[in-house]
């Protein structure tokens, strides 16, 4: 066989491993019916049709992070989507519990997302033992949600027959909608529709305002039947025996107790590699700004009510009041939340040490402590050669951090991946814990809730992190490092497969 051929051939049978890992989610299995704890919960509704109240509060809630689409919240009733419709399919596959969702309005419109897989919006638990306890903070008060495209026809509009020509052009501005299950609490949903609008493109072009072209056309919150929830998470964690509805605070209180076991999360550490700081953000003074979209919005809503952040050293100084998130998910000042940051001055460590991961040797686990620190940030099984320059990945603090929104039918072969795709032993974490003895630390309770990671140029050589506030209100803590070169060829060699 000739050279040419044989590449020919290791080149197919690589493509084709990844295509049928890829397929093993959408891919076409014998039909069954749905779980008898399911059924028997919607054969409680008349017609076996499950119908909820939703909260829209309309254009006069001022804290829905994003621009408004002109027909938000304009009219009392129509596009404000009040009432859901939930059918159980009556054939499924295996593993899944598919459904049709009817979001309705007082007005007859409606918006229909077919053949949903409610164990997609269930949290996974991947940990065993006590550590059962600090995953079920970090995923079932996280939010996470997927998002459905119109022109993949993964979801569609119906109007009534009386509709108004400003609602027409609403309707063909819609194109995405998503389906969240909310963070305050279990059994707590959102849904919202989203239009793009191109119409003052062009003055944006100008005033060098440009974020995106999304505006928020409809937002709603509603409570999932309590029953169904916990029937869902017992089919998708079996072996679980905590219990749904444990308070918020006593089920952080156990947590905190539970010591981390660092290496059931990965493979073995293979290297301590030797990298170099070259910026920690509160000793620069860098200037704090927006890193992404929801970080501008929410600095101009006003969300941060007390603290200066006018850099990374400011923050620190003083603690800082934050706008709450409650009730169904709004957004309150009048009770607001107050962190002390000062614990962040003593980070001023970052090591890096590559994981034992075979054919891959750009897997790493990042420590952000330092000598006089209460506190170090776990950040494990990243594959540095899967990060990009100038475009941020962001990890929630907790166990196997999957992007927390993204398109139901998800992108292959990216760090965006959807959690159902990847290996258990790949899974990546956040994790706050004590340094003198690694118990759980609530991550919440110090202020903390997210991190971001890119490089810094294209040359892919030192690597930039954040860390973000509660809510995701502003960043807080950054700093640079510069990667060994050894790691960084490595990393340069990787991301070429990657873009075969």
């Amino acid at each position: 066989m000739c050279k040419k051929t044989l590449l020919i051939v290791v080149l197919f049978a690589f493509i084709s491993c990844h295509s049928v890992k890829w397929n093993e989610i959408n891919s076409v299995q014998k039909t069954t019916i749905a779980p008898e704890a399911v059924t028997s919960i919607f054969g409680k509704y008349p017609n076996n049709i499950m119908m909820l109240s939703a909260v829209n509060p309309g254009y006069e809630y001022s804290y829905d992070i994003g621009e408004k689409d002109s027909l938000y919240g304009k009219n009392r009733t129509a596009f404000r989507f009040t009432k859901i419709a939930i059918t159980l399919l009556e054939k499924m596959p295996k593993g899944k519990v598919l459904a049709n969702f009817e979001f309705l309005d007082a007005n007859n419109n409606s918006v229909h997302v077919n053949h949903v897989d409610l164990l997609r919006l269930i949290p996974k638990f991947d940990t065993e033992g006590d550590m059962n306890y600090p995953e079920m903070i970090t995923e079932e008060y996280n939010r996470f949600g997927y998002v459905f495209r119109k022109e993949h026809n993964e979801f569609s509009v119906q109007l009534a027959a009386n509709s108004s020509e400003k609602l027409k052009e609403a309707n063909n501005r819609s194109y995405r909608c998503k389906i969240t299950n909310n963070c305050l609490a279990p059994t707590k949903w959102e849904f919202d529709l989203t239009a793009e609008d191109y119409t003052d493109f062009g003055q944006r072009l100008k005033d060098g305002k440009n974020l995106n072209q999304n505006r928020i056309l409809s937002h709603s919150w509603f409570y999932i039947d309590k029953e169904l929830y916990a029937a869902l998470m017992q089919v998708k964690n079996p072996n679980m025996t905590i219990p749904v509805a444990t308070e918020y605070d006593t089920l952080s209180k156990i947590a905190e107790e539970v010591t981390i076991d660092f290496n059931k999360l990965r493979n073995p550490i293979s290297k301590k590699e030797v990298s170099e700081i070259v910026e920690l953000g509160y000793k620069s003074g860098r200037k704090i700004e927006p890193l992404d979209v929801e970080q501008h919005y929410k600095k101009e809503f006003k969300l941060l009510l007390k603290g200066d952040i006018s850099t990374y050293a400011s923050i620190l100084e003083s603690p800082i009041h934050t706008t709450q998130f409650r009730d169904e998910g709004f957004y309150k000042a009048d009770t607001p939340k107050i962190f002390n940051l000062k614990w962040m001055k003593y980070l001023d460590s970052v090591s890096l040490n590559t994981i034992d991961v075979k054919d891959a040797q750009t897997y790493v686990e990042i420590e952000i402590t330092g000598k006089w620190a209460p506190y170090k940030i776990t950040i494990g099984n990243v594959d540095l050669a899967q990060l990009n320059e100038q475009k941020l990945h962001g990890m929630l603090f907790g166990f196997n951090t999957y992007p927390k929104s993204r398109r139901y039918n998800s992108v292959q072969s990216t760090i965006a991946y959807d959690a159902d795709l990847l290996p258990t032993h790949l899974k990546s974490y956040v994790l706050l814990t004590q340094k003198k003895n690694d118990k759980w630390v609530n991550n919440q309770y110090k202020g903390v809730e997210k991190i971001y990671l890119s490089y810094e140029s294209i040359e892919q050589d030192v690597l930039e992190i954040y860390v973000l506030s509660y809510e995701r209100i502003t960043p807080v803590w950054m700093a640079k490092v510069k990667l060994p070169k050894s790691l960084r060829e490595k990393v340069r060699i990787r991301k070429q497969l990657y873009q075969y």
